[in-house]
């Protein structure tokens, strides 16, 4: 009975060590989904969107999607998962969040000069 206990409290401890670190990810993923491609009619921003995923934020050659590009960068000085935990169970309050901080980083500028804004309304990744 008690490595009954042992082993299903350790397997509790693993499951969520290895679940936790995606939590404020997810959200933040479908956040942007539906600010930018919710009732945009560029199909080809969407297509491309959709095919690039977490690659809007994080650079394809992670694996562990640690590393970000320079939109996730920016994105990044607005959302963090710590500031988003504190919005745990507070659906409208998470959204608003989240929301605010994309149009924070909308405005601000990738390498070439343009905003990243300008870069979503033009139908074109943030990241490229």
């Amino acid at each position: 009975m008690r490595k009954f206990l042992l082993i299903g409290c350790l397997g509790a401890i693993v499951i969520g060590w290895c679940i936790s670190p995606a939590l404020g990810i997810a959200p933040f993923n479908l956040q942007w989904r539906r600010k930018y491609l919710d009732g945009n009619k560029n199909e080809e921003f969407i297509k491309a969107a959709k095919a690039a995923n977490c690659h809007v934020c994080h650079n394809p050659s992670d694996k562990a999607k640690k590393e970000t590009n320079d939109y996730g960068k920016a994105v990044g000085k607005f959302l963090t998962k710590a500031d988003f935990e504190k919005f745990t169970g507070k659906l409208e309050a998470s959204k608003k969040y989240i929301f605010e901080g994309l149009e924070k980083a909308e405005a601000e500028k990738a390498a070439d000069g343009t905003t990243y804004g300008e870069k979503i309304k033009a139908g074109k990744l943030p990241a490229e």
